[in-house]
């Protein structure tokens, strides 16, 4: 779960923070960089797998278009820093189980792009890259006081830099901290140590098994990142039986996600398992729907599904509203017991009629980890990003990110630039308001209505 985000250099960001809740919506007008937020998020966890040229091709625009960009010219650099809660054990891809004696991390990585002798890029390196634990004393995410938090007090970080004798980066030092056999003590050898001199990916990234469990479960808060961008006419179709079952960014492997759904959850006594669950809360959004039904074809090999009306008429997939077809796939997600990660979702409100999104709102929130279940069930955060006023109504002042552009002057150069503003402290009362930090709900429904050149 990410609980903070920092952000420079990177498309509209210029020293930019944000504290991130369970549950946190983006409100802003077209512009205002609420998708750059999430290409973010989408950048560190596509770090976290590949090297950088892969992880870039993977985002809108060209590797240097990324980079911010104002009158004096591009940034050189670009640096993130996020702070995040760790499950407090798990299981890595080779099956072995560990647990986390400090859940409480924060990660920093900066990337710069270098030039060759004629001034042309070279290509972008990784130049800082840093782990270290969060002390409970610098703790400063809020809405986890009370809550099981581990806390390790270790001093030492867990990826570092090492200097040479310029005072460059010379090489990134990560320490290995898993058990040592079956001793149960822990590992304390020489770090590994990576070269950095033109380092193409990140450390965190060579991390694949529980010999490092910190950083593997840090790690895994990025990789299981999940980007919902929904195509209907993709999500119609049937799946074969050997497609992946977790959900894919456009939905595409809908009906086999929902098979293995009903497979898993399944008993004497709910035959459908959670598929009940899915029927119920659809029902809750479109009082039209009955039941969800999903088809396991044996002569045809392939999964697909239906939805029935309280009108007892079947409709297939191939003719259910794109609208349905939208709040079924994200509700295969919501009601998944073994839900975990990172969801953002863009535009939730898409084919919901008005009326019916404060249930959908609800049902978000009500998926998302929370203070009294956090260390009780796997972790799941939900941010969503939306224009829309209806959403904005329904939301908790703690759950509103206001997000706008504005312009700034440097002072040293005179020059004007536009960057992104994201706001957390919305306010009901109407005096003791910081500008820079804080807002009204008033003022967050007068920024909806602007055009986005005004904002």
């Amino acid at each position: 779960m990410l609980t903070r985000i920092e952000i420079d250099g990177f498309k509209t960001f210029e020293n930019f923070s944000l504290d991130l809740r369970p549950f946190s919506a983006i409100v802003g007008p077209n512009a205002s960089g609420k998708s750059n937020l999430f290409d973010a998020i989408k950048f560190l966890s596509l770090l976290s797998q590949h090297d950088i040229r892969t992880a870039m091709q993977d985002l809108r625009g060209e590797p240097e278009e990324l980079f911010r960009i104002t009158e004096d010219g591009s940034a050189s650099e670009m640096s993130f820093a996020t702070e995040v809660l760790l499950e407090s054990q798990g299981v890595d891809a080779f099956g072995a189980k560990y647990n986390v004696r400090a859940q409480r991390l924060r990660y920093e990585l900066t990337l710069a792009m270098k030039l060759d002798s004629r001034g042309f890029p070279k290509g972008i390196f990784v130049t800082r890259e840093s782990c270290a634990e969060i002390s409970k004393k610098n703790d400063t995410a809020l809405y986890l006081k009370g809550a099981r938090v581990e806390y390790s007090g270790r001093k030492t970080p867990f990826i570092s830099i090492k200097e040479g004798v310029d005072g460059e980066v010379a090489a990134f030092e990560i320490r290995q901290d898993g058990p040592a056999g079956d001793t149960g003590a822990t590992k304390r050898g020489r770090p590994v140590t990576l070269p950095a001199l033109e380092a193409s990916r990140t450390a965190l990234s060579t991390i694949t098994t529980a010999e490092f469990p910190h950083l593997y479960a840090l790690r895994d808060v990025f990789t299981s990142t999940r980007f919902l961008e929904i195509n209907p006419q993709a999500a119609r179709r049937a799946s074969d039986r050997f497609e992946l079952k977790q959900l894919r960014p456009d939905a595409s492997n809908l009906a086999a996600v929902l098979a293995r759904l009903q497979d898993e959850t399944s008993t004497d006594t709910r035959p459908n398992g959670v598929i009940s669950d899915i029927s119920v809360d659809l029902a809750s959004l479109i009082p039209a729907v009955r039941q969800v039904k999903v088809y396991n074809d044996a002569n045809a090999k392939e999964y697909s599904f239906a939805v029935s009306t309280s009108e007892k008429l079947n409709f297939s997939s191939r003719v259910i509203s794109d609208g349905t077809i939208r709040l079924l796939a994200l509700l295969s997600i919501l009601d998944d017991p073994q839900r975990r990660g990172i969801l953002c979702f863009e535009e939730p409100e898409n084919g919901v009629h008005e009326g019916r999104i404060e249930a959908l709102v609800s049902l978000l929130r009500e998926a998302a980890s929370t203070k009294s279940t956090i260390g009780e069930e796997p972790l799941f955060q939900v941010l969503i990003n939306t224009h829309s006023p209806a959403v904005m109504h329904a939301l908790e002042d703690n759950e509103i990110v206001a997000a706008d552009a504005v312009s700034v002057v440097d002072p040293a150069t005179k020059t004007r630039s536009v960057k992104t503003r994201m706001r957390t402290g919305v306010e009901t009362a109407l005096f003791q308001l910081n500008p820079e930090t804080d807002m009204t709900r008033k003022e967050v429904e007068n920024l909806l209505r602007k055009k986005s050149d005004e904002a």
